[in-house]
């Protein structure tokens, strides 16, 4: 049998970094957090808009009539700017929990290099928390994402290869929890996504660095993992 490291149909995003997996939570938050974008680009003529280049509250004219801009970014952003701006649609991940579908998650394994194959689903619970100045501001947008999300599950499945995608829920429109002045709705719903891994047997591995010993005429060991191992 074939294994592989990474899904197959689960891309990478453009400037993903290397050390974040395809699948992985954190992956999954920057995939929904591009689909959301792609409904507020300009084109869509909708009364806000998101822009790769987000222009400050304080020098923002937006004219009446005119598209405001929005800030959609993943919640665990570190910069105060992008915290404090609005309208703002933040998109963070709950805990995640593993799935066994087989027994001890094993997949398949290859005889003749050893290597063993697992799979596994994680579920984890998706939160798009929209805030804004306005209550009927925040209640709009967070419509809007709800309805998208419920419009387009289906593809979202599909091309993203997620298991499982629940109907999402849209919250009520709330007072923030720091600032009175901030009003919050939240959109959530849980998804499913295929997990997989190989482990490679250590025992192989272990007894070519003794027959590399034997093979040096080396008699101290030391010397020779000096040698071997520290350039």
């Amino acid at each position: 049998m074939a294994l592989e490291g990474e899904p197959k149909f689960f891309p990478r995003m453009p400037g993903q970094h290397a050390d974040v997996m395809p699948s992985s939570p954190t992956a999954i938050v920057a995939v929904f957090t591009e689909i959301i974008r792609e409904r507020f680009r300009l084109a869509n003529g909708l009364p806000w808009y998101w822009s790769e280049n987000a222009t400050s509250v304080d020098t923002e004219t937006n004219e009446i009539d005119a598209p405001k801009k929005i800030l959609i970014e993943p919640a665990f952003s570190v910069h105060s700017e992008i915290r404090n701006y609005r309208p703002a649609i933040h998109v963070d991940k709950g805990e995640t929990t593993m799935e066994k579908v087989a027994i001890a998650n094993m997949a398949g394994k290859h005889l003749p290099s050893g290597l063993t194959g697992y799979y596994a689903l994680a579920t984890m619970p998706i939160d798009i928390e929209i805030v804004s100045d306005q209550k009927g501001e925040s209640a709009t947008i967070a419509d809007t994402v709800w309805f998208y999300i419920i419009a387009g599950q289906t593809l979202i499945k599909q091309t993203f290869n997620i298991h499982e995608l629940t109907p999402p829920t849209l919250g009520r429109t709330l007072p923030g929890e720091k600032d009175k002045e901030e009003w919050s709705t939240h959109v959530s719903f849980q998804i499913q996504t295929h997990i997989r891994w190989i482990t490679k047997p250590i025992a192989p591995l272990l007894q070519g660095i003794v027959a590399r010993f034997h093979d040096s005429g080396d008699s101290n060991p030391d010397s020779f993992f000096l040698k071997e191992y520290i350039p």
